[in-house]
């Protein structure tokens, strides 16, 4: 995986180079999205009843 040019918005482009790039990318961001879901809302259980 690398980064290519920064457009004229500064932004970067990944370039997945391979299928263990790719395989790699999609665990790290299915992890990221999972902490992020975990630190945002509480289980249900802990919530007190109605």
């Amino acid at each position: 995986m690398r980064i290519e040019d920064k457009d004229e918005n500064g932004e970067g482009y990944l370039v997945i180079e391979s299928k263990e790039d790719f395989k790699k990318f999609k665990e790290d961001l299915l992890r990221l999205a999972k902490e992020k879901a975990k630190a945002r809302k509480p289980s249900y259980e802990t919530q007190p009843p109605k």
